[in-house]
């Protein structure tokens, strides 16, 4: 091969490189600045919407009670920033007490990971993030969630007595560097309403609380809610029992998500445990599943209600909440 084709080849390369890099008297290829990586995660939603939740690890944490001394086991859990996990909390029926998976300190493992549920055997809870979870005695529970933020959480159980009886724990997450966490709480929200002194069970409102109970009711050809409206009164504490009883063939949601970020709401109860966020977002009834929401309505209004399953709505399932003065 001839010196004269080398050089005419150079020349080529050279001016494509003129034409592709904008020139260059050095000689060298130019590169344009390189391309940002595409986004990662930040909302709850989307860390949750990111992952494929059938590769999820499945983590048990029991709780022990062994005479005097109480304990989870295990008491020291791991989990790896962006994968899937359902960590599933049991408190067998041979124990004697109930008991809290609860944060302890600031820095909550429950607001570094990205919740896409709380089940139980009853129904399933949604919420921007939870604030703590009692057990029943034989009751278990699964937290479905992608740890986000890197960290080392202690986790106690709040009972009085119970911490100092052993039952503490700790959970972190590795990895997570760099990333975010948007949990998505609505910008509307009333924080105040997360410190009001109503969540508590002592309190007097509690001990005038009006029960009502919405079924789910399912015919051949149209769904429903028994009653379809109801009527709360402000300022009062309300005892909510959800209820899809024996018979139907299909889950329900009681979706109010309006509603329910203007009340204050003590805890949603099943039989198998106590639930407790800001506010929740929607429940789900599974079948035969029942749960009570203890709330506070704080807002006048008329709020819409639906059940969010393709179709539902349009075969009936709807109704409203009023809630007014006393």
């Amino acid at each position: 091969m001839s010196r004269k084709f080398f050089h005419r080849a150079g020349s080529i390369v050279m001016a494509l490189a003129l034409m592709l890099g904008g020139g260059c008297s050095s000689g060298e290829e130019v590169t344009g600045p390189p391309s940002p990586p595409p986004p990662g995660p930040v909302t709850a939603s989307e860390w949750v919407d990111a992952v494929d939740w059938d590769q999820s690890t499945v983590v048990d944490v029991d709780m022990v009670e062994s005479g005097a001394a109480l304990s989870y086991a295990p008491n020291v859990l791991s989990f790896e920033a962006g994968k899937p996990y359902v960590l599933r909390i049991n408190n067998p029926a041979s124990n004697a007490s109930k008991h809290y998976f609860s944060p302890e300190g600031l820095e909550s493992f429950y607001q570094a990971i990205a919740t896409r549920k709380i089940q139980t055997a009853e129904a399933e809870y949604k919420a921007p993030y939870f604030d703590a979870v009692e057990l029943k005695i034989g009751g278990s529970l699964e937290i479905f969630f992608v740890p986000v933020l890197g960290g080392t959480y202690d986790i106690i159980c709040t009972i009085a007595g119970h911490e100092a009886a052993g039952m503490t724990a700790t959970a972190t997450i590795t990895g997570g560097e760099g990333n975010e966490l948007d949990l998505e709480v609505a910008p509307d929200f009333d924080v105040a309403l997360t410190t009001d002194a109503r969540r508590s069970g002592s309190h007097d409102v509690w001990s005038t609380a009006v029960e009502t109970t919405i079924s789910m009711e399912e015919t051949q050809t149209t769904y429903g809610y028994v009653p379809p409206d109801i009527d709360l009164s402000r300022d009062v504490g309300h005892k909510l029992t959800l209820d899809n009883p024996t018979g139907n063939a299909a889950k329900h949601y009681y979706t109010a998500a309006a509603f329910y970020k203007t009340v204050v709401l003590r805890k949603a109860d099943d039989d198998q445990a106590e639930i407790k966020a800001p506010y929740l977002k929607a429940v789900e009834l599974l079948l035969e599943g029942s749960t009570t929401l203890f709330i506070v309505p704080t807002v006048d209004g008329v709020y819409d209600v639906l059940c969010t399953i393709p179709g539902h709505a349009e075969l009936g399932m709807t109704g409203t909440i009023t809630v007014g003065g006393i």
